[in-house]
């Protein structure tokens, strides 16, 4: 049996990990913008001079390479990264709420099985929950119209977090796009800051949206 299988639990058999993905380690993807945004007092990018402003009004932004969109609420401010790249840190103001939004992504070979690898991440996502470390686990594709037919822009899983204490909570929606792209979008917040986050981090999750 390859060593890159990972067992998921007892009785579960092995899956490959390439099928998986983030189901195989999610906590370390971008762990360490992650550790930036649950812990700004020792973040090498200050506020003043990484940041950008808390914004007085929701704002929505484009990633036009990758074709999606998400809206950032009021009060919010980019720390760093860029839309536009493959990487991106929004915090709310002030930090010491800790409630942080960011995606980052990687490009897979177009002939990565991103159908398997969301069935696989969904179903352990699922078992998660039954054993007390997820909160919910759904299946979330986005489709739309294109040249009068219907076509599915990405395909993906979204799961929330039950927080420890003295650790953080997340929302997660991970997606793989018509390219192959996986992109991880990701609201967290300490966990002792979590329930005072979290409508915010639900609104900017469900307002991601892939295609015009």
């Amino acid at each position: 049996m390859s060593n890159n299988k990972v067992l998921f639990s007892a009785g579960v058999a092995t899956i490959a990990c390439s099928f998986l993905l983030v189901g195989c380690n999610t906590t370390g993807l971008g762990k360490g913008v992650l550790d930036q945004s649950l812990n700004p007092a020792s973040s090498s990018v200050p506020t003043q001079a990484g940041g950008s402003a808390g914004s007085t009004e929701a704002v929505t932004y484009k990633n036009k390479d990758r074709n999606f969109s998400f809206t950032i609420p009021a009060g919010w401010s980019k720390q760093s990264g860029d839309v536009n790249s493959d990487m991106v840190l929004f915090m709310q103001e002030p930090l010491t709420k800790t409630c942080s939004f960011q995606f980052n992504m990687t490009r897979m070979q177009m002939d990565f099985p991103a159908e398997a690898s969301v069935k696989a991440s969904l179903d352990s996502a699922k078992k998660d929950i039954k054993i007390d470390k997820n909160l919910s686990a759904k299946r979330r594709d986005e489709s739309g119209m294109e040249n009068g037919k219907k076509v599915r822009f990405a395909r993906g899983w979204e799961l929330t977090e039950k927080g420890k204490a003295g650790g953080h909570q997340r929302i997660i929606y991970q997606a793989y796009d018509r390219q192959n792209y996986y992109i991880n979008m990701m609201g967290a917040a300490e966990t002792e800051h979590f329930d005072e986050c979290r409508p915010a981090l639900q609104q900017i999750i469900a307002s991601i949206k892939f295609g015009d």
